[in-house]
């Protein structure tokens, strides 16, 4: 069952990352400060969903992960497909700028979007 779960997890990452490095030269959107009620997105205890993380994944990744992206396939769209994918967003954002697996593709979001959704992922998700 370990290997099954191994190979599988290997599979999804593999095609996650070959369906990302489609060769577009469009810029990536700025990243988005969504409305923390005061501040910058680091003064946020407990982000939620709908609150502060749709904006940053709407401003960053909808354009790949939204319908008619080049990775439509692994949508982001709601609340149940963004925390199911939650672990490897996490991962992928924390990759240094410049590194194939970085998310947003051709960029990376601000160290203050990131904490943000690090913080989220914390905290249990919320809606």
């Amino acid at each position: 069952m370990k290997k099954l779960k191994a190979v599988c997890s290997v599979l999804v990452l593999t095609l996650t990352v070959i369906s990302c490095s489609g060769g577009s030269d469009d810029p990536v959107t700025p990243p988005v400060t969504p409305p923390t009620g005061g501040g910058g997105g680091s003064t946020v205890t407990n982000p939620t969903y709908t609150s502060n993380i749709k904006a940053i994944i709407d401003g960053n990744c909808i354009s790949c992960h939204g319908p008619g992206g080049e990775n439509s396939a692994v949508p982001l769209q709601t609340y149940a497909q963004v925390s199911a994918k939650a672990a490897e967003i996490k991962v992928r954002i924390e990759k240094p700028a410049g590194d194939p697996l970085v998310m947003p593709k051709g960029g990376k979001l601000s160290q203050t979007n990131i904490d943000l959704i690090n913080k989220w992922i914390a905290n249990g998700m919320p809606n």
